[in-house]
Parts: C-alpha cells; sequence; structure tokens
C-alpha cells in the first residue's frame, strides 16, 4: 500500500490518502472529496491529463503522484497544458493575470523543485510588463532610477551611452600612459576626432534603444536581445535571450550582459594604433576612422550573455599597423 494524493478538479481540496489498488484509490477518493457514491468519476494524472483506467497501469506510477477526480462534464489541464495555455496567450493582459494566478496555486501543491523552478519561470513570464514605455506606467521598473527618466527607452540609451564612453575613457587612459611624447599629440588629435563622431552618433545610445531605427539597436522593437556568441563563435548555442524592459529585475541583470570587443580593444586595438603613430611616414595620416569603427561599432562588437562571455587571451597580430595609416 501506498500513499498518493487526490484532488478535484476546482483545486479547491486536495487530500492524503493510501490505496493498494485503483478500485481502492476510488474509493477513498470518493470519500475524503465528498463524491457521491454514484457518480461517475474519471481519475486523471495530474501533471498531465494521462487517464488512469486499469490497475495495471496504476500500480506502474510512483508514490506521491497527485490523481485529479472528475465528474461528469468536467475536464482537466494539467500544468503543462496550464503552462502552454500561458505561452500562447502572454498578449492578453486579462488572461495573463488569470492564469498567473492557477500556475501559483499549482506551485503552492507542488513538492518537486524542479517543477517549481519551470512553473516560477514562466510565472515570471506571465507578470512581465514588456509594452509598457512610460515611467507611470509601470513604476516598478523606475525604482532606483533617477526621475528624470520618463521612459523605459531612455534609461536603456543612457546604459548604452555609459559603456561606449567607458571605452572611450579607457582608450584615452591607455593612450596617454603608453605613447611616448612625439606620438601623444598625434593620438590626442585622433581621438579628439573619435570624440566628436561619438558626440554626433549620440556615443550610440541606440544600441539598447528599442524605439530607435532597426539598424541601429542591438534588440528587437519589443526590447528583446539576443547573445551573439562569444568572440570565437558566430552565434550562441545556448540561445540565451533577455528582455530588460520586461521588469526591474531583467533591467539589472541585463547589467551583466558584456558588451564585448572581438579584436581585443586594449591588448589589440589600441596598441597597434599608438605603434601605427610611432612609426607613421611623414607623408602618411591616422585612420580615426578604422580606430572608431573597432572600438566603437558593431563591426567589431558583441553583445555576450555572461556565461558565454569568454576572458581567455585572444589571438594576437590580427589587425596591422598599416590598417590605421591613410597616405
Amino acid at each position: 500500500m501506498r500513499a498518493y494524493k487526490v484532488q478535484n478538479a476546482s483545486r479547491e481540496k486536495r487530500v492524503g490518502v493510501t490505496a493498494k489498488s485503483l478500485d481502492d484509490l476510488i474509493s477513498k477518493g470518493r470519500e475524503k472529496l465528498q463524491i457521491p457514491e454514484g457518480e461517475k468519476v474519471t481519475v486523471v494524472i495530474e501533471d498531465d491529463g494521462t487517464v488512469v483506467d486499469s490497475d495495471s497501469f496504476f500500480k506502474k506510477l510512483p508514490s506521491q503522484t497527485v490523481f485529479v477526480f472528475l465528474c461528469k462534464g468536467e475536464q482537466w489541464k494539467g500544468a503543462g497544458d496550464l503552462i502552454y495555455e500561458a505561452l500562447s496567450r502572454l498578449h492578453n493582459t486579462a488572461r495573463r493575470a488569470e492564469l498567473a494566478d492557477q500556475i501559483r496555486e499549482l506551485m503552492t501543491d507542488e513538492n518537486a523543485p524542479e517543477k517549481i523552478s519551470i512553473m516560477s519561470q514562466y510565472l515570471e513570464m506571465l507578470e512581465m510588463d514588456i509594452d509598457s514605455e512610460e515611467r507611470y506606467e509601470d513604476e516598478d521598473w523606475f525604482e532606483g532610477l533617477n526621475k528624470k527618466y520618463k521612459t523605459k527607452s531612455e534609461v536603456m540609451r543612457h546604459s548604452a551611452q555609459q559603456r561606449i564612453r567607458s571605452y572611450y575613457v579607457s582608450a584615452k587612459e591607455q593612450i596617454q600612459r603608453e605613447a611616448d611624447g612625439d606620438t601623444k599629440e598625434l593620438l590626442l588629435d585622433l581621438l579628439e576626432e573619435i570624440n566628436n563622431e561619438l558626440k554626433s552618433n549620440d556615443f550610440h545610445g541606440s544600441y539598447f534603444d528599442r524605439q530607435a531605427a532597426a539598424r541601429q539597436r542591438l534588440c528587437d522593437k519589443k526590447g528583446w536581445f539576443q547573445c551573439q556568441g562569444a568572440f570565437d563563435r558566430d552565434t550562441c548555442d545556448k540561445l540565451h535571450t533577455i528582455n530588460p524592459y520586461a521588469s526591474k529585475g531583467y533591467r539589472q541583470l541585463f547589467g551583466l550582459w558584456n558588451l564585448d570587443h572581438i579584436i581585443e580593444k586594449s591588448r589589440e586595438v589600441i596598441p597597434t594604433v599608438i605603434e601605427a603613430a610611432r612609426t607613421k611616414p611623414k607623408y602618411a595620416e591616422l585612420n580615426w576612422q578604422e580606430a572608431y569603427r573597432l572600438l566603437f561599432t558593431k563591426d567589431n562588437l558583441k553583445l555576450v550573455q555572461v556565461g558565454c562571455h569568454k576572458k581567455a587571451a585572444r589571438v594576437e597580430n590580427t589587425v596591422k599597423t598599416k590598417d590605421f595609416l591613410v597616405t
């Protein structure tokens, strides 16, 4: 004799029983759920709605299986069906709230950590507010942020600008630290050209702005970002995605995603630019446009989820001094 759980279709009552056979389970389940003896009952497995109609099948099921007792006219949607319905109705705000409540009920009664984890992820998806853009529509998303930000896109635009500005600052510091006196002036002039170009491009705030033109942003028009894979991969094998517009938690988590240089900035690009300035012939000019392309544009930048980010040293000498010279 093993222990099981039985419940009615409305999920209003769930109780434990012990049974040695299907008939024994039905008899005890009727009593616990207060179902009249003459009323026909169909027994299904709570997880997926599989009908249990033979003793041989019943005896193959593990203890603590949850059975749902269905009376005439009742139907059962298991956790899997409920989650499938939730995913198919994410666009329906009113229905989303109802489905979220149902999943929350299932989680309350569920003991398996794996199932709870899966259901909690779907519950989080149902409770996301992706479409809201204005501060007054989703105050929670803006918690802890300066009151000057009125839209989510403004916040995300500023986030992209901060990253690009940090690349410019670190490049300038490296040049000032490593360049000798004879070439520093040339390089500071190059940095001035680059800074002017960054200003004209609004420091590429469009990278994270879902309202920007499609060719300028790294996300789709809803704000979904896809990991582009490590520097030595064409794509992300794990298909990482994130939408920082969806919730405060995802906005904060997005801070762990790296805007990564394929050809390394500090070990490859900047040292080669410095060397080009040092060895440049008198008739040549420094090619600031190429330095800009490799430091700040999507030609050499990839958005990478932290799990795909590789810190290992990369192949060196992938750029040459001649790449940064024009004659």
